[in-house]
């Protein structure tokens, strides 16, 4: 087994739920281990800030008041006000105060999507689907086949952002004790999907799921997402979660994931700090 974590084992249990917002939570907090970013895990809330394109900026685990919510938002988001760079900020269901989003939406944040949180019993999920004949899937230690092909979740290395979202998640897979892991789905060499698994909060939470366009449709993101699975499962974690796309959401429930809470995404964007700068000017 990876490392001396908990593992949820009782799926109806309040933990399961919260477990949706704390995977985040220490998936933001090892972020913070990359060159170049700042890790603030300031007790109400963990944060990370860079000015390296890829690297950005994330908060999750708000446990705000609502007297102190205002205040702590703007002293949060002041780094970013500085340098002019977006943060990403994850609200789900034991964020406080209630009514979050009203409050980062005063301070210029913007609502970008409202996603399921699920989750699922690997004791129970379904594996019986097919795969493409040829694919294989493993997990992925050279992320050096991402020079030469596109990476199926952030595209092609041809831009510096791109290389350093590329380069992040092979810095957190190489991470000891190891909770990481990026499994790719490949047909002749070609990375064609791809998904991450993390362990943490008790259970195993997976990002980064992704075919590319022109394979989807083919079972390849259920093959890539099962992967994933089994090998949390035979890591002694008994659940799984995930925060589902409108379209991932019906393969996650053919899989055997179930909601179990709504999990949304506040975006502070570099062109909405400039405009405010020219009003305020």
């Amino acid at each position: 087994m990876s490392g001396n974590y908990y593992r949820i084992a009782d799926l109806s249990s309040p933990a399961l739920i919260a477990a949706v917002e704390e995977n985040v939570v220490e998936w933001t907090r090892l972020k913070g281990v990359h060159p170049g970013v700042e890790l603030h895990d300031d007790g109400d809330a963990v944060w990370v800030f860079s000015t390296l394109p890829g690297r950005g900026g994330a908060v999750a685990g708000a446990r705000f008041t609502q007297v102190t919510a205002a205040e702590r938002i703007a002293t949060i988001l002041e780094y970013h006000r500085r340098y002019l760079e977006p943060t990403l900020w994850w609200v789900g269901p034991a964020s406080t105060p209630a009514g979050l989003g009203r409050h980062l939406s005063a301070a210029g944040l913007q609502c970008q999507i409202q996603m399921p949180g699920m989750a699922c019993d690997l004791d129970a999920m379904r594996t019986d689907f097919r795969r493409p004949e040829g694919l294989e899937v493993a997990a992925l230690e050279d992320f050096a086949i991402f020079r030469r092909y596109e990476h199926p979740f952030f595209g092609p290395a041809t831009t510096e952002r791109r290389r350093n979202l590329i380069e992040g998640i092979s810095w957190i897979v190489r991470q000891e004790p190891r909770r990481a892991w990026h499994f790719v789905a490949s047909l002749g060499g070609v990375p064609l999907g791809c998904a991450t698994l993390f362990l943490g909060a008790g259970v195993a939470g997976l990002y980064h799921v992704a075919t590319v366009e022109r394979a989807r449709g083919r079972g390849i993101g259920k093959a890539v997402t099962l992967a994933a699975l089994e090998h949390a499962r035979d890591q002694g974690y008994r659940a799984a979660i995930l925060h589902a796309s409108k379209e991932g959401e019906p393969i996650y429930r053919r899989i055997g994931f179930q909601e179990v809470c709504k999990v949304s995404h506040w975006y502070y964007s570099k062109s909405r700090q400039v405009r405010q700068r020219l009003t305020w000017r």
